[in-house]
């Protein structure tokens, strides 16, 4: 009887066969991808859950929900391969796209 916004993983391979990865039952950082294809706030949709509207009064059943086009989310992120790749900080002074 879960009611809240959260997050079903799996991996689809060529023959679209699905694999169930896992459930995370809150709002993952990559979130803004799924916000810009199906134009749904998922944070606010999350906040409105908690004040007591349902998922049908807020328009947000499985049926009506559509993808429309695609998303990419990028991070930089950076390690220091001097000390085991532990996480660092500093100021980026070169980029190099792969």
């Amino acid at each position: 009887n879960y009611q809240n916004a959260g997050t079903v993983e799996f991996l689809l391979d060529r023959q679209n066969r699905h694999y169930f990865i896992e459930v995370n039952p809150r709002v993952q950082v990559e979130h803004t991808c799924s916000e810009e294809i199906t134009g749904v706030d998922i944070v606010q949709s999350q906040m409105r859950i908690a004040d007591g509207t349902s998922l049908p009064e807020m328009g947000l059943t499985q049926d009506k929900i559509q993808c429309h086009g695609h998303a990419i989310q990028c991070r930089v992120t950076t390690e220091n391969p001097r000390n085991q790749f532990t996480p660092d900080y500093g100021r980026i002074d070169a980029f190099r796209p792969g």
